[in-house]
């Protein structure tokens, strides 16, 4: 906890390791090798031990604090960096641990066969495991928190691209400083990611800058709506409603507030209300005469019912609100959203269709509807079953 602490910088990001799932990854992993290694160092002897433990447990202290001010340009040496705290801190936790304890260190580990002369068979009576699971251990402490580390950083790397797409600034903060420190060397929308953390940082702060200055008495929509659409940026969704609920209904009533209702609410991970608010959209453009404003609230509104209607398991209203989204505006996005939804409702062939559709749309979507129908073939244990 201590190191954990240490970690942490001024704003809450964990250095090296970016996110606590993956601190608790790399600690539990390095835990077997650092308890045989402390149970060895104490049979030894308990004095020289605790000197051992001690100088470990300062090195690693040491490597907490001097992580705020280290940088890597590589994969291999972040990955590195991790293991070697994580080794040097359980090392260091269950050397000290076992040289305290109130029994004797000294007597054979379980499963040792001892002879007559109570020495251990074969190993003159030191060792606690064979020589290959030292390897074992070693492995397991620097490989199983590489693979979590880097199945993290995929989906932080496809977050923070939908997160930059759909304006979540301090979201988009947040996912890139996590990824900066578990693979410094990828880049989103062609930046590396410490020149985009800095921007995303500078435009974090100047949104917060924004929403701290009080509003004129005689504030006007278009005032409202820029501080809206300020705190929307800054997931600060409840204050987004308190300005947002005004809006919906009586003299000052304007249509955008509903979309925007359904935006905060699922945000907030509410269904139910995110889907009344999408619906009261629809519903209102519904009866407006065509204009590319009503065309961009109703594809915004048939999203928004599509999403709530995944989180609420309601599938036969998704397909429906995909279906319609596909009819008003076919294109290569809306296509490859059908495809999803049919593709994880099981209907195959729909979902193929669809994915073909939207590649023909979009060449750009060639890879990713290339990865579907080979999924979907695999699901479904035979080629035949996927239209290529």
């Amino acid at each position: 906890m201590l190191i954990r602490h240490l970690l942490h910088d001024q704003n809450g990001n964990l250095e090296w390791y970016g996110r606590d799932d993956i601190y608790a990854v790399s600690m539990l992993s390095a835990f077997p090798i650092g308890l045989v290694g402390g149970w060895k160092v104490n049979q030894q002897s308990r004095s020289s031990a605790i000197v051992l433990g001690g100088c470990m447990f300062l090195a690693s202290l040491c490597l907490a604090v001097i992580s705020h001010s280290t940088s890597f340009g590589s994969l291999f040496a972040a990955t590195s960096a991790r293991s070697l705290l994580a080794i040097l801190a359980t090392f260091s936790a269950a050397t000290l641990c076992l040289s305290i304890a109130p029994f004797d260190i000294s007597k054979p580990a379980i499963g040792r066969d001892e002879d007559s002369d109570g020495q251990t068979k074969g190993q003159g009576g030191d060792a606690i495991l064979p020589n290959w699971t030292w390897l074992l251990f070693g492995v397991a402490a620097i490989a199983t928190p590489a693979t979590y580390a880097h199945s993290v950083a995929e989906s932080l790397e496809k977050g923070l691209a939908e997160s930059l797409g759909g304006k979540r600034i301090t979201l988009a903060w947040k996912q890139c400083s996590q990824l900066r420190r578990l693979d410094p060397t990828a880049t989103v929308a062609a930046t590396d990611l410490a020149t985009l953390e800095s921007a995303l940082n500078d435009e974090k702060a100047r949104l917060e800058q924004e929403v701290r200055r009080p509003m004129p008495r005689n504030m006007n929509m278009a005032m409202i709506g820029h501080r809206i659409t300020s705190l929307v940026q800054l997931d600060r969704n409840h204050e987004a409603l308190g300005w947002i609920r005004p809006m919906m209904s009586g003299r000052n009533f304007h249509p955008i507030s509903l979309d925007y209702y359904g935006l905060c609410q699922q945000r907030l991970d509410k269904p139910v209300e995110s889907m009344r608010g999408y619906e009261r959209s629809l519903k209102h453009w519904e009866r407006e005469t065509d204009s590319p404003a009503k065309n961009n609230a109703l594809i915004s509104a048939y999203k928004g019912i599509a999403f709530a209607a995944r989180q609420l398991g309601d599938r036969k209203l998704e397909e429906e609100a995909y279906q319609s989204l596909v009819e008003l505006n076919p294109t290569a996005e809306h296509h490859f959203l059908l495809a999803t939804c049919f593709k994880e409702h099981q209907k195959t062939s729909l979902a193929a269709e669809n994915a073909q559709l939207a590649v023909q749309l979009d060449p750009l979507y060639a890879d990713q509807a290339e990865s579907m129908l080979s999924q979907l073939s695999r699901d479904h244990f035979s080629c035949f079953l996927v239209p290529r």
